[in-house]
C-alpha cells in the first residue's frame, strides 16, 4: 500500500512522545469514509458499537445526553440536519477498516523508527457529526491519532498533569465510568488549540483531557488508537487507584512510587480475570461492580 500517513521528519524523538504534534495524511477521499459507505457500515453493527445523540455541550452531563430520535443508519443519511454526534466504535470488525487501521499503525512505525508502534490492542473510532455539534471535554485511555477526512474541527487540549484542569481522581478509570469531564470556559486560557482541515492530523496523548467543537459544515474523522507497554501498565494504575479509592485508601500521583505500582499493577492483573468472570456470570457490569465494591456507576 501507498504511503498514506506522514511523520514530519524531527517531529519525534527516540521516546513516545507525552505532548501533541501534528502529522498528514491521504485519506480525505477514501471511499471507505463517504457517508453511504458509513451509513451501511453503522447499520450493520451490533447497537452497542454505535453511539449517538443530540446537540451536546462540552460541559455535558452523560446521564442527561439527548437522543435524536433516529436509528444509527438514520443519523448518518440526515446528519447534515441531524444536529447530532455520533461515533462507530471499532469498525475494524469490517477488513477493509482492519486493512487501513494497521496500515497508518504500521506507517507511522516505519516512520519513527517503532517509537510509535502501535503493538497492542489496536482499535479504531469514526466520528460523525453535524455542523457546530460538539464533543464534550474527556479523556482517552490509549493513544490516539485523530485523522480529519471531512469538514473542520477545533480541538481544545490540556496536559493531563495540569491540575487546574482535572484532578488524578477525576482522570482515574473504573469498570462503567465515563470518559467525561467537568468543563469550565476559564480552562480555554491554558488549552493548545488546534484547527483541523480534511488532511490534518494530531496525536493525543494518553489521558490529555480534550474537547472538540466542529466547523459550520459535516464533519468525519478517523481516530486510530493503539497501546503500548507502558500505556497499559498507566491504565492498570488508573484502575486500580480508582479502586483503592473507593474503599477508603486515598491515592497520590501516579509513579511517585514506583514499588508500590509495581504491586498494583500485579494486583490488577491478578485481580482483573476475577472481576471479568463475575461478570459474565451475572451478566451485568453494574452488579458485578457492586458485587465487588458495593457501589455502582454510571455506564458508558
Amino acid at each position: 500500500m501507498n504511503r498514506i500517513i506522514h511523520v514530519e521528519p524531527g517531529s519525534v524523538g527516540k521516546d513516545m512522545p507525552t505532548r501533541t504534534f501534528r502529522l498528514r495524511h491521504d485519506l480525505k477521499d477514501h471511499p471507505l469514509f463517504s457517508l453511504e459507505r458509513l451509513a451501511r457500515l453503522a447499520a450493520s453493527l451490533p447497537a452497542d458499537q454505535v453511539e449517538f445523540n443530540g446537540p451536546v455541550e462540552p460541559h455535558q452531563d452523560p446521564t442527561l445526553t439527548p437522543s435524536n430520535g433516529m436509528s444509527a443508519e438514520e443519523t448518518v443519511r440526515r446528519i447534515e440536519e441531524a444536529k447530532s454526534w455520533m461515533v462507530i466504535k471499532s469498525p475494524e470488525v469490517d477488513p477493509e477498516y482492519k486493512e487501513l487501521l494497521d496500515a497508518c499503525l504500521d506507517q507511522v512505525a516505519e516512520q519513527t523508527g517503532q517509537v510509535m508502534g502501535g503493538a497492542h490492542r489496536r482499535s479504531a473510532f469514526i466520528f460523525v457529526t453535524s455542523p457546530g455539534n460538539v464533543t464534550p471535554l474527556h479523556m482517552d485511555p490509549e493513544y490516539n491519532f485523530l485523522l480529519q477526512i471531512r469538514g473542520t474541527k477545533r480541538m481544545s487540549l490540556w496536559d493531563h498533569k495540569d491540575r487546574n484542569i482535572a484532578s488524578a481522581e477525576a482522570l482515574e478509570l473504573f469498570p462503567g465510568k465515563h470518559r467525561n469531564l467537568p468543563y469550565r470556559e476559564e480552562f480555554e486560557a491554558s488549552a493548545t488549540h488546534q484547527h483541523l482541515e480534511p488532511g490534518d492530523a494530531i496525536f493525543v496523548p494518553l489521558f490529555d483531557p480534550h474537547w472538540v467543537k466542529n466547523g459550520d459544515a459535516v464533519s468525519v474523522s478517523f481516530s486510530i488508537t493503539w497501546h503500548t507497554d507502558e500505556s497499559e501498565r498507566q491504565v492498570k494504575l488508573s484502575y486500580i487507584n480508582a479502586a483503592l479509592r473507593r474503599i477508603g485508601f486515598p491515592q497520590g500521583e501516579a509513579d511517585a512510587n514506583p514499588v508500590w505500582d509495581g504491586i498494583k499493577v500485579a494486583a490488577y492483573d491478578t485481580l482483573r480475570p476475577i472481576y471479568d468472570t463475575v461478570k459474565r456470570f451475572v451478566g451485568d457490569r453494574q452488579k458485578a461492580v457492586k458485587l465487588f465494591f458495593g457501589k455502582t456507576e454510571n455506564a458508558i
